[in-house]
């Protein structure tokens, strides 16, 4: 499938004398050890679970978009994320169905009171090359940010952050599952032998 992207429109709209945009692009990554891709991947792809996985997001809720009623993730879907104690919301719109092969949500801030103008975010769970871990990859492009304290650098220190967050997060997530999973099987094991001594 062939990744639609939205096009990069100069300041000014377009026409003569103003400068072009300055651009900001940059990638941040996380590992998991000993945390598999397939089990990490659908903690990532929760579209609208962010505030379980992102350091200071305590809302995350659908708020528009999708023509399925609010079964599925589709292209258009619209979360609104917030963190109460900074003051801070987005609303990020969803631009293509969870690729669940390659593993890649891609999302676009569409407004903010951050300073953001265009946003766009590829979030992609990697496996590693033996050591059974995998890493989060969080890649971005954008236009810079308005605002007080923000420079390109800032941003990424901020996205740091914030995938690291996530893969811890995200780990304590899996091995909670896995700790349910094995009691759940301790438990039926239990039930067998009762019914066989029994």
């Amino acid at each position: 499938m062939e990744e639609q992207q939205r096009p990069v429109q100069p300041a000014g709209g377009g026409g003569g004398g103003a400068p072009p945009e300055e651009q900001w692009r940059g990638a941040v990554e996380a590992a998991l050890p000993g945390t598999p891709a397939s089990a990490a991947w659908p903690h990532v792809a929760s579209f609208y679970a962010a505030h379980r996985y992102l350091p200071g997001i305590d809302v995350c809720e659908r708020v528009g978009g999708g023509e399925d009623g609010g079964l599925l993730l589709v292209p258009g879907c619209v979360r609104h994320v917030a963190s109460s104690a900074a003051g801070l919301w987005a609303r990020e719109e969803l631009l293509e169905a969870p690729d669940h092969a390659a593993r890649r949500l891609r999302y676009a801030v569409v407004d903010s009171n951050m300073g953001f103008g265009r946003y766009v975010a590829t979030l992609r769970v990697l496996g590693d090359a033996g050591g059974g871990g995998c890493r989060i990859a969080w890649a971005f492009e954008c236009d810079a940010v308005r605002g007080e304290g923000w420079s390109e650098a800032a941003l990424v220190a901020r996205l740091a952050a914030s995938v690291d967050g996530m893969a811890e997060r995200v780990q304590q997530a899996v091995a909670a599952e896995a700790e349910a999973e094995a009691r759940a099987g301790d438990g039926e094991e239990e039930e067998e032998e009762d019914g066989v001594a029994g």
